[in-house]
């Protein structure tokens, strides 16, 4: 259905189209169902466009197909080769080669970073809410600098039955 959708879009879309079926199958850890959906929209991809210059890359545990077009295609497909290694040093160099290109693509964000936390154990960056802070210091929360510390438990030693000792 996504790449029926896509064929109505412009080419270069292709790997937004195809993220809407591989990243939401990721979240909820159905690795299998998401190499299908990168596997039908990709031999779509080449069937309908021979102008691509689609590569297959094969090896004994995976294969995938390269398009130079179109990189975060290409993107999608290492992901999930990621994944079913789950390095967090190959998801770390994965980012880093593809950043420029998933700038463009900002809503991936989120989705990468539960990924990442999910499947590469890295963990995701937390953002401070002032307001929370307040709040849980004025409730007694357990805010930064020791503001709403409990007071020391005072020890309270049970009576002794004489001539027990």
């Amino acid at each position: 259905m996504e790449y029926e959708w896509y064929r109505e879009d412009e080419a270069h879309t292709a790997a937004q189209y195809a993220a809407r079926a591989i990243l939401p199958y990721l979240l909820v850890a159905n690795v299998r169902a998401a190499n299908a959906s990168y596997r039908t929209f990709t031999s779509s991809l080449g069937a309908d466009n021979k102008g691509l210059g689609v590569q297959d890359v094969s090896s004994q545990s995976s294969d995938i197909r390269v398009f130079p077009s179109l990189p975060l295609i290409n993107f999608l497909g290492l992901l999930l080769l990621a994944v079913q290694k789950g390095s967090p040093d190959l998801f770390r160099q994965l980012r880093s080669k593809y950043a420029s290109h998933l700038n463009e693509v900002g809503s991936w964000d989120e989705s990468l970073e539960m990924i990442a936390e999910m499947y590469f154990g890295i963990q995701r960056p937390r953002q401070n809410n002032p307001l929370m802070d307040m709040m849980g210091s004025l409730f007694g929360g357990g805010a930064p600098g020791g503001a709403g510390r409990q007071p020391p438990a005072r020890r309270v030693e049970a009576p002794t039955a004489e001539g027990l000792d």
